[in-house]
């Protein structure tokens, strides 16, 4: 499988298992660095993606460029927060025989902080 196959599995995740990644090839050590949450183990992912992808409404891949182990994408999505519109980012993900083993999201957060403190009030 090629890194890109690879990624497009973690992506369908998103897209249509409502971030369910129990079919995703994530390394056990799978590192991830976001800028409202990050991770060190490929469970404690799993459970956040799970949860946030129940409120997830809508998930695109605009762009994706692959550099051998690298896909970075810019993606899109939308979730069921008041106040929260479309959000863009870029996503890189390193895969090392077709398992994911680092991933990084950049995108200003500052609008999904604000949501997601209204929420806990």
């Amino acid at each position: 499988m090629t890194a890109e196959q690879t990624v497009n599995r973690y992506y369908d995740a998103w897209r249509t298992r409502r971030g369910d990644m129990s079919d995703v090839p994530l390394a056990d050590d799978f590192s991830f660095i976001g800028p409202v949450a990050s991770f060190d183990t490929a469970a404690g992912f799993r459970e956040m993606a799970v949860q946030a992808g129940q409120a997830v409404t809508s998930f695109e891949v605009r762009r994706q460029f692959v550099d051998g182990k690298t896909v970075c994408s810019i993606v899109e999505w939308e979730m069921a927060m008041p106040g929260l519109g479309r959000m863009t980012a870029a996503e890189l993900l390193d895969v090392e025989d077709g398992v994911i083993v680092r991933g990084e999201l950049i995108y200003d957060a500052e609008a999904l902080r604000r949501a997601m403190a209204a929420q806990g009030a």
